[in-house]
């Protein structure tokens, strides 16, 4: 049952050597002996034996704080190269990746849109340009919640520091901040520039995080500099959103509740176990209309859940929402053009190879029996008796 339970691409029975899981490294070191299967995912989650808190090595204060800068500086880099090649080429993964997006939450506005159509007047043609204008940048979003992204402070420009990069430029085109350029004069000044825009894109469009295998580093520049809220203890994908909310303290601004009727919740979930995707539907099953997820193909799952056992398993929430799932692949094969420039984006096919952008289209007529619960000593139990 375990192997119906982890996600293989169709590449890989042709190319297992190479290292598709380098995201999974969560130790010192340079980021490149990380395990190649999902399992390792699966523990990180799952199993209450795995040790949360890795050790570092020791550091002076002056190596502590110039690394420090290094990861921040190189998280940065990152999302300028996302935004620049999403300005300039419409091949790119982070063009592609936002025109996704905002085609699943676009319905909702226009609805919106529609139903005030009657109170607008017919003299803002100026007005108009500049709202198309917005609207092709931002996203319809309400908030994120990020998980499994791993250890983005062991290495530059490796592929967790990648997948957080990309989130944090997604909350970007969720909102209407802009950042100076990094290399002004004034790095005192430009640096509490940067933390405000980040504090105020938060406080727009939060981003909820966590990641087991967090580092002490990682914690403090996710919550001092980029201001995301990290969650404190581990829910298996359990945890609501509201009790995100509540957890975070209801820090929602007056922009983000005024969208809460129309836009949706992003799930950002790149190459994460099958089981933490059944929790997070487990968790969101009545608000699912309004729910987005960015992972692995739910229906590559199906196609590849053979065994009796595996499709009648009550817990797994994927197969049963299968019907009412629609979903975009945002491929990373083919040109994309203007990516070679910008060593930041080297790891993109590993840190982003078969993901989708998922949403569902649930009615009245969908099946609404809502998956078993399910608890993490399951699958302890079936790793100790296949041993």
């Amino acid at each position: 049952m375990t192997d119906e339970w982890t996600f293989v691409s169709p590449r890989n029975k042709k190319r297992s050597s190479k290292p598709s899981r380098q995201r999974r490294h969560h130790g010192g070191g340079d980021g490149h002996n990380a395990t190649n299967t999902n399992d390792d995912g699966m523990q990180r989650f799952f199993d209450n034996r795995i040790n949360n808190n890795p050790q570092t090595s020791q550091q002076t204060e002056a190596e502590k704080t110039k690394d420090r800068e290094r990861i921040r500086d190189a998280i940065l880099e990152s999302i300028s190269a996302l935004e620049n090649v999403c300005m300039s080429s419409e091949t790119s993964f982070s063009y592609r990746l936002i025109d996704a997006l905002r085609e699943v939450t676009t319905a909702a506005s226009a609805n919106k849109d529609e139903e005030g159509a009657g109170n607008k007047s017919e003299n803002k043609n100026e007005e108009a340009e500049d709202d198309n204008d917005k609207e092709s940048s931002q996203l319809n979003i309400r908030e994120i919640v990020a998980y499994g992204i791993g250890n983005f402070a062991t290495s530059s420009f490796s592929a967790p520091m990648l997948q957080l990069a990309c989130v944090l430029f997604l909350r970007r085109r969720a909102t209407s901040s802009t950042v100076t350029d990094s290399n002004d004069d004034d790095n005192a000044s430009n640096d509490n520039d940067i933390q405000n825009v980040f504090k105020r894109e938060q406080d727009q469009v939060p981003i909820y995080y966590y990641e087991p295998c967090i580092l002490a580093e990682e914690r403090d520049l996710l919550e001092t500099v980029f201001h995301v809220s990290v969650l404190e203890n581990n829910e298996f994908g359990k945890l609501h959103l509201q009790s995100m909310r509540r957890q975070d303290g209801e820090k929602a601004s007056a922009t983000t509740t005024s969208m809460t009727s129309v836009s949706k919740s992003l799930f950002y979930m790149p190459h994460c176990p099958m089981r933490l995707y059944c929790n997070v539907l487990w968790s969101q099953w009545e608000s699912l209309d309004s729910t987005i997820i960015y992972g692995n193909s739910f229906h590559s799952y199906d196609e590849r859940t053979l065994s009796e056992e595996g499709r009648t398993d009550p817990t797994n929430g994927i197969l049963r929402i299968i019907p009412c799932t629609n979903e975009i692949p945002i491929k990373l094969r083919g040109n994309r053009r203007g990516e070679e420039l910008y060593d930041a984006l080297n790891h993109l096919e590993t840190a982003f190879n078969d993901c989708n952008i998922i949403s569902f289209m649930v009615d009245e007529t969908s099946d609404r029996t809502r998956p078993d619960e399910y608890f993490a000593s399951q699958d302890n139990e079936n790793r100790e008796l296949s041993r």
